[in-house]
C-alpha cells in the first residue's frame, strides 16, 4: 500500500536551479528619465515589437519616475528544505542560515545573475532589497501562512511582498488579507514578464490576489516534464519497434499515456535478486503521487474550471466520461508494481529524507526509462554516462488539443502583496516589481534555454526544442487544485491505491457536495474582498 504523504521536493536544486537574465529595462513616462539595460543583440525574426518592449526587443518597465532614497524594500520568502537559497537575492553561501554543502550550491552563473538583478533595480530606484526568510516545511498551514496570519492582526510588518507556496497563497487569498494585485495602481500586471495563463486562471470576480512569472525560479522549477533515458531507449532499439522517438511522438501528436504505457511494460526486472521491484532495479517509470496530479493535468482535465461557466466563475469539472477514462489510464500505469514505481512507497528507506533521491539515483544508474519530475529534474543528473532529454507530460489521448505542463503548487511559489502595505508605500512597490520583472524576462528565458540546458547536459536540441515550443507553453495549473476545493486534490491522490480502481465516479460524488460548498465560499470570499 503506498504511504499517503505526498512527496514534492527531492533536493535543494530541484526548487532553485534556474537560470537567469542579467540586465532588465525601465521605461518612464514623457517629462521623466528614462534607462535601459540591454539585453544583448537580438535576433529581428524572434522579436514582436510590443508597447513592453524597445525598438531592439529590449523588455521596459514603466515606473511612476520616484526614487526612494534608499528605502529598504523587503521580500517575506520561504523555502521547504532544511538548507536554505533565495530566489530573490544573491545568496551569499558564507552566511550561516545556508548551510549548504557546496555541491548542492547554486551554480556562480546562477547566483551572480541574481545580485545582477538586485544590484539593477536598486539603482534604477535608488532602493535597498532584501528578504526575510521563514522555513516552511508544512503547506499550506505551516509557519509561513502562521507568520502572515500573525502580522495580518497587527496589520503592519516589515516587508512589502510575501512569497508563500501557491497552497498558501490561495488559503490566505480567502480570508481578506491580500491586495487584488490588478487594482494596484502602475503595476503592470497584463505584462510578459508575469504568467497570463496562470493570472487568468487564478482571476475571479475579476481579482487576482497572487501570481506567478519570470521574477521567481520556483515556479518554472515546479514545472512538470518527463525526463527519458534515450540510451536506454536506443539499446532496447524501441525506436524500431515504435516507429521514432518520444520526440517525434510529441511532436506529431501521438504522445499520450497510451503510448507511454506501451513503452513503460518493456523495463521491469529485479536487478538486485530480492524478490520485489524496487529503487534498486529495472523498470519503465518513475515517479510519486504528485504524478495523479501532473497526468491528470496533463490529459487536459481539470478539478474545477471557468472556461465553459455561464457567468465566468469556476465550476467543478472533475468528473466527465472522458476523465473517467483518463483515470483509468492513470490508475492502470501507477498500479503496475512491476513497471512503476512511486518514490512515497520508500519513506523512512535509505537514509535519506526525500525518498524521491533514491528514485533519482536508480535513474542515474540507467534502470528507469522515465522520470515523471519537472524541467529542473535534469540538473541534478550530472553524474549521469546515459544520455537523456525532455518531453511535455503526455496527453490523455490522441484526439487532445496540445500539451498542459502543471505547476506544482505545493513546491512552487507565488507572489503576493498584504493589504496592510502602507498608501505611501504603493508607489515604490509597483516600480520594483516592473523593474524586478522586466529584467527577469529580458535574459531568463533564452540563459534557460541556452545555458541551462547545456548546464544539464541535454546534448540535443530537441530538448530546447519541447521546452520552448511544448512544455513552457502549455505551464499553468488547476484553481481546484490550488484552492484544495473538498479535498479534491487529495482524491486524485488517493485514486493510486489499488482499492479504488474503477471507483473514480464513487469516490468523486461522495466529495462533490462538499467541493461546491468550499468553491462557493471562495468566490463569496473574493466578492467581498476589498483594497
Amino acid at each position: 500500500m503506498k504511504i499517503r504523504k505526498s512527496l514534492r521536493v527531492c533536493s535543494l536544486l530541484l526548487v532553485l536551479l534556474l537560470c537567469f537574465g542579467v540586465f532588465a529595462a525601465c521605461d518612464q513616462e514623457e517629462g521623466t528619465e528614462n534607462s535601459s539595460g540591454s539585453s544583448g543583440e537580438t535576433s529581428e525574426s524572434t522579436v514582436s515589437y510590443s508597447e513592453y518592449q524597445d525598438q531592439d526587443g529590449n523588455y521596459v518597465a514603466q515606473t511612476s519616475g520616484k526614487t526612494y532614497g534608499g528605502a529598504t524594500f523587503t521580500f517575506l520568502v520561504c523555502t521547504v528544505n532544511k538548507t536554505y537559497q533565495s530566489e530573490i537575492v544573491k545568496n551569499d553561501y558564507d552566511l550561516p542560515q545556508y548551510q549548504t554543502a557546496e555541491g548542492d550550491r547554486m551554480l556562480s552563473t546562477l547566483n551572480d545573475a541574481l545580485g545582477t538583478r538586485v544590484d539593477f533595480t536598486e539603482e534604477q530606484l535608488d532602493v535597498v532589497i532584501q528578504e526575510d526568510y521563514v522555513a516552511d516545511d508544512s503547506r499550506p498551514s505551516g509557519a509561513m501562512s502562521q507568520r502572515i496570519l500573525q502580522d495580518s492582526l497587527a496589520f503592519t510588518s516589515n516587508y512589502q511582498v510575501v512569497v508563500p507556496c501557491l497552497l498558501t497563497g490561495a488559503l490566505l487569498s480567502q480570508q481578506n488579507i491580500f491586495l487584488d494585485l490588478n487594482a494596484v495602481p502602475g503595476l503592470q500586471m497584463e505584462a510578459p514578464w508575469w504568467d497570463q495563463a496562470f493570472n487568468k486562471e487564478m482571476t475571479l470576480d475579476g481579482k487576482l490576489f497572487f501570481t506567478i512569472g519570470d521574477i521567481g525560479l520556483g515556479n518554472k522549477s515546479a514545472s512538470a516534464a518527463v525526463t527519458w533515458n534515450k540510451s536506454l531507449y536506443e539499446r532496447y532499439d524501441l525506436a524500431t519497434k515504435y516507429g521514432g522517438t518520444p520526440y517525434d511522438f510529441v511532436r506529431d501528436g501521438t504522445w499520450t499515456i497510451d503510448l507511454a504505457y506501451q513503452m513503460v511494460q518493456e523495463f521491469g526486472e529485479d536487478l538486485n535478486n530480492d524478490g520485489v521491484i524496487n529503487y534498486e532495479d529495472l523498470v519503465g517509470w518513475e515517479g510519486q503521487l504528485d504524478d495523479m496530479w501532473s497526468l491528470f493535468y496533463g490529459a487536459g482535465a481539470r478539478i474545477a474550471s471557468a472556461a465553459d461557466s455561464a457567468d465566468g466563475y469556476p465550476v467543478l469539472t472533475m468528473y466527465s466520461e472522458r476523465n473517467a477514462a483518463v483515470m483509468e489510464k492513470m490508475q492502470t500505469l501507477v498500479q503496475d508494481p512491476t513497471h512503476y514505481l512511486s518514490a512515497n512507497d520508500f519513506f523512512g528507506q535509505g537514509g535519506v529524507q526525500w525518498p524521491s533521491i533514491l528514485t533519482m539515483q536508480n535513474f542515474i544508474a540507467g534502470n528507469a526509462l522515465f522520470y515523471n519530475g519537472d524541467i529542473s529534474f535534469p540538473l541534478q543528473l550530472g553524474d549521469m554516462e546515459d544520455d537523456y532529454g525532455l518531453v511535455p507530460v503526455p496527453k490523455g489521448d490522441v484526439e487532445q488539443d496540445g500539451y498542459y505542463c502543471l505547476v506544482n503548487p505545493w513546491s512552487a511559489t507565488c507572489f503576493a502583496v498584504p493589504r496592510w502595505v502602507p498608501e505611501e508605500q504603493r508607489d515604490m512597490l509597483a516600480d520594483v516589481l516592473n523593474v524586478m520583472g522586466a529584467a527577469s524576462k529580458n535574459l531568463l528565458a533564452p540563459v534557460f534555454l541556452e545555458q541551462c540546458l547545456e548546464t544539464m547536459k541535454s546534448r540535443d536540441e530537441d530538448t530546447k526544442d519541447m521546452i520552448d515550443n511544448y512544455i513552457l507553453p502549455g505551464r499553468s495549473t488547476d484553481i481546484g487544485l490550488v484552492f484544495q476545493w473538498g479535498g479534491l486534490d487529495t482524491l486524485l491522490h488517493d485514486m493510486s491505491q489499488d482499492a479504488n480502481k474503477g471507483q473514480f465516479a464513487s469516490a468523486y460524488q461522495a466529495k462533490e457536495s462538499a467541493a461546491q460548498a468550499a468553491l462557493d465560499e471562495t468566490i463569496n470570499a473574493f466578492k467581498q474582498a476589498e483594497n
